[in-house]
């Protein structure tokens, strides 16, 4: 969802479909690196860098020319 920041308020640029007085959670978008970003996780770096290198795979295949 897109909005524009009007003073202290976001306003949606299109109809968000909710009740009013709903509560909502906002994430917000970084302009100048959009790659960039956070995750929560309870694990340590050291945990998600096993998961990470765990998932891993590579197939051995031979190629003929």
């Amino acid at each position: 969802m897109k909005g524009v920041v009007r003073g202290n308020v976001i306003v949606p640029e299109s109809p968000v479909g909710l009740i009013d007085g709903a509560e909502v959670e906002i994430f917000l978008h970084n302009s100048v690196d959009p790659i960039c970003g956070s995750w929560q996780d309870d694990r340590t770096a050291e945990e998600i860098v096993k998961d990470i290198r765990g998932s891993r795979f590579s197939r051995e295949r031979s190629i003929n020319l």
